[in-house]
C-alpha cells in the first residue's frame, strides 16, 4: 500500500468520525460551544473546524475519549460507518 493510499484511508476515517461527532452531539442536544467547553476548550472554533474538516482539522483520541464520556456513548461508536 502506498503512502497516498494510507493517507486516503486515514482521511476517510477522520470523515466518519466527524460525521458521527455531529450526529451524536445533535442527538444529545449539545451545541458546539457547550461540547467545546465541556472538553476543556475555550470556544467552539475547533469543534466547528473539526466537524467540517476545515484545513484538515480532526478530533484526536483525547477529544474522542472526552466526548464519549460527556455524551455517554461508546468510544467505538465514532468509527462506525
Amino acid at each position: 500500500m502506498t503512502i497516498e493510499e494510507l493517507n486516503h484511508q486515514v482521511d476517510e476515517i477522520h470523515n466518519i468520525i466527524s460525521t458521527n461527532v455531529i450526529k451524536f452531539r445533535k442527538e444529545k442536544k449539545y451545541s458546539q460551544l457547550q461540547l467545546a467547553l465541556d472538553i476543556g476548550l475555550t470556544g467552539n472554533a475547533f469543534i466547528a473546524r473539526a466537524e467540517r474538516r476545515v484545513n484538515n482539522a480532526h478530533f484526536n483520541i483525547e477529544h474522542l475519549v472526552k466526548i464519549s464520556l460527556i455524551l455517554e456513548i461508546e468510544l467505538g461508536s465514532f468509527f462506525e460507518n
